[in-house]
């Protein structure tokens, strides 16, 4: 009788609570069993102004809206909105501990009676940089006021990349669930399971992963077990990324793994199949590419089709099972032995996964009871994806026993001829090896000596050819350059007395012409004077070019000497710099050295590259000076020298922040006669001798690298470790060329 009074009091208090809520208030007087869905009553309204927070704001007007449905279904959604819903709680509710529970695919901020609950996510600026955040329910405890209504709101943004997906990975816009204790309790043990199982069939495919790569290190011939590695990998990758799934906040890289789960999952039963062909020694044909293009196609419809579920990845499961239980049927008929184990596994497999598609179609609620405390879903699942690699390990690990058993007993044969054999032949090994060891000992020195001697040979072959050729070019060119230096100093000293001879004139007998002669003699007197001073000053850079010539034919020793590569660059550094600053006294430039502490005494003719330091100083001094003359804006001139020593060769880097060389001149600065400088301040000559004397002379290389109006870089390469003595036939002309 008490608990009939009890019970009609507590519908007549629903039904006042009822009356009493305003239109738009939703009401909760008990809590079921599973929890509250707060799917009705929300009203939607774009915009991102924080005021609408607050419990009082009037929001009759505003659009109602059920935020549990995907994306797809709710296209009136802006980009950043808000959400309201007012409701009531009986006094049955008011007396237990409520706790808020959110699972979103957007970025929000929970507000509830006007106060903020939880920030998800990053809301602010436009839409590509929204930062979806998945709470995965994380319980959030209310506090109810003391009015009769409540107010919980919800400012969001909009991530635009979930619209593009089915609802089966996005299946929900904004949901929200009202719980006690007890469904926070039983749904964090939901979870648990579901990830214990999924960790635990993640380890077990690992484990089996590790198993079949090493049955394929053992025998490599048997090429099946390494197909069977990437199938078991690929399914333990596909755990690992549901196992790890609601631990990743992120909701956009939550989807990206959910996908990479799915992927894995299809393509390590593809996988499967090919592993069957090799290990059965079928031929794969249009059935096997074909699974491959189901394969795609059923992740296409998977990923992007409308209200399909995981019915394309069953379906395809399905399929992978149905060509598998038929490779193994199709090998038992051949009596292939000991194959009914897998047949066994994937016809388990295939009954599971019809099983499973039969209630996901037509009893969905089946699959979410729970036997023994486990789901039933999971109850299908683990076996249906566990009894194909278990069968097929068992299978390969029975194989593999019988073919140790087999490889052992030929073993013992191959030893006991082996035995046999060796007893014969022992004797005359002991003699082979003896004469072998004399004979290889006689061939190794021969042939040292004979490597020393064509070595040596070659080297001198290489120095006599270099030294004549480089001699007869010498001869030549320094009697050429004494013929034309006679003449050349006749038209000097010619153009220079006739010089003198008119400035005499001029101040002799031409101003006692008379006025008209007067001006039209001082007109030629200039012209004339005008036109000696040309060929003068054209007769001395005809001179330099001809001096340069001589300077370049003039032989040095060219014998090596250990040489403290530091100390001449150095000394070679302050030599250009401070002739440079003779010329001109306001020039300076900043002098940077880094020298390499362990460069130690090269082999080297310490005059020639003497003077094709000196070349490249006088360059670089020259590029900073034209460049400050530009007068740019907080120029500094700076010349850098870098030295470098590898196992095998040694480095000097000159660097400067010049003018630099033009791209399409590049290439000839090593010519002779040819430069960059204007007329009468380069012979062109230098470059060409420091690349002679670097690279035919030294073996050594000369590179260049440049950016105009900004910096040049030479690079001298020389080998260490070469002869005494090299060809001296090469000097330097102190102005460089370029």
């Amino acid at each position: 009788m008490k608990a009939c009074l009890l019970l009609l009091l507590a519908l007549i208090a629903q039904v006042a609570l009822a009356e009493a809520a305003p239109q738009g208030v939703v009401t909760f007087a008990q809590m079921p069993p599973d929890g509250i869905l707060l799917n009705r009553g929300w009203k939607y309204h774009p915009g991102a102004n924080l005021t609408w927070a607050q419990p009082t704001l009037p929001d009759h007007h505003w659009q109602p809206l059920d935020p549990t449905v995907c994306l797809r279904q709710l296209p009136q959604l802006s980009s950043t909105g808000w959400l309201r819903l007012r409701f009531r709680v009986g006094p049955e509710l008011r007396r237990q501990a409520l706790a808020l529970r959110v699972y979103q695919y957007a970025a929000s901020e929970i507000y509830f009676n006007g106060q903020l609950l939880r920030r998800y996510g990053t809301l602010s600026g436009p839409p590509a940089n929204v930062q979806p955040y998945w709470p995965d329910g994380e319980p959030i405890e209310l506090t109810l006021s003391g009015q009769p209504e409540q107010v919980l709101a919800v400012r969001y943004a909009l991530w635009p990349g979930f619209r593009q997906f089915s609802d089966f990975f996005v299946p929900t816009f904004f949901q929200a669930r009202l719980d006690g204790l007890r469904q926070v309790v039983e749904h964090n043990q939901r979870e648990a399971t579901y990830k214990t199982s999924d960790m635990l069939l993640f380890g077990l495919f690992l484990l089996l992963s590790m198993l079949h790569l090493a049955f394929f290190l053992y025998n490599s011939a048997q090429r099946a077990n390494l197909y069977f590695t990437l199938y078991t990998l690929a399914v333990a990758i596909s755990f690992c990324c549901t196992g790890f799934l609601d631990e990743v906040h992120r909701a956009d890289v939550r989807l990206g793994l959910d996908l990479l789960s799915y992927v894995a999952l299809q393509t390590g039963g593809v996988l499967a199949v090919h592993a069957l062909y090799c290990l059965f020694g079928v031929r794969r044909g249009a059935v096997y590419y074909g699974l491959w293009v189901v394969n795609g196609f059923s992740l296409g419809l998977l990923v992007y089709g409308h209200e399909t579920g995981w019915y394309p990845t069953v379906a395809f499961m399905v399929l992978v099972s149905a060509e598998q239980l038929r490779l193994t049927v199709g090998a038992m008929q051949q009596t292939r032995r000991a194959v009914g184990i897998i047949a066994t596994g994937f016809a388990i497999a295939l009954v599971l996964l019809v099983l499973f598609g039969y209630l996901a179609r037509f009893h969905q609620a089946v699959l979410q009871a729970q036997l023994l405390s486990v789901p039933v879903h999971t109850l299908l699942t683990f076996p249906a994806f566990l009894s194909p690699v278990l069968a097929i390990s068992l299978f390969l690990a029975r194989q593999f026993a019988l073919d140790s058993r087999l490889l052992k007993i030929k073993l013992n044969q191959v030893r006991l001829l082996s035995e046999q054999t060796l007893a014969q032949q022992r004797e005359k090994q002991v003699l082979l090896a003896q004469q072998n060891e004399t004979l290889e000992h006689q061939v190794q020195q021969r042939t040292a000596a004979l490597q020393r001697t064509l070595l040596h040979l070659q080297t001198t072959q290489d120095q006599l050819v270099q030294r004549e050729k480089m001699a007869s070019l010498g001869e030549l060119t320094a009697g050429i350059a004494h013929e034309i230096q006679n003449p050349l100093n006749f038209v000097n000293n010619f153009a220079d007395v006739a010089i003198e001879l008119l400035l005499e004139l001029k101040e002799g007998p031409l101003p006692a012409l008379p006025p008209p002669d007067n001006d039209n003699a001082q007109e030629l007197i200039d012209e004339l004077t005008q036109t000696l001073d040309k060929i003068r000053t054209h007769g001395h850079r005809a001179d330099a070019i001809v001096r340069g010539m001589l300077e370049h034919s003039r032989a040095s020793t060219g014998q090596r000497q250990p040489t403290n590569l530091n100390a001449l660059c150095d000394e070679y550094l302050h030599l250009a710099y401070h002739g440079l600053r003779a010329k001109d006294p306001a020039f300076s430039a900043a002098l940077v050295t880094d020298f390499s502490p362990n460069l130690g005494s090269i082999e080297l003719v310490p005059q020639d590259i003497g003077r094709v330091l000196l070349n490249l100083f006088n360059n670089a001094f020259y590029a900073v000076q034209k460049r400050k003359q530009q007068q740019e804006k907080d120029y500094m001139p700076e010349v850098r020298v870098r030295t470098r020593r590898t196992d095998d060769t040694v480095a000097v880097v000159v660097r400067d922040n010049g003018t630099g060389i033009p791209a399409s001149v590049v290439d000839k600065i090593y010519q002779p006669f040819f430069t960059t400088k204007p007329a009468g301040e380069g012979t062109g000559l230098g470059l060409s001798l420091s690349y002679d004397i670097i690279t035919k002379i030294h073996r050594g290389t000369l590179r260049v690298d440049t950016k105009e109006g900004q910096y040049t870089k030479f690079t001298v390469s020389l080998p260490v470790g070469q002869g005494s003595e090299v060809p001296a036939q090469l000097s330097s002309d102190e102005h460089t060329g370029s």
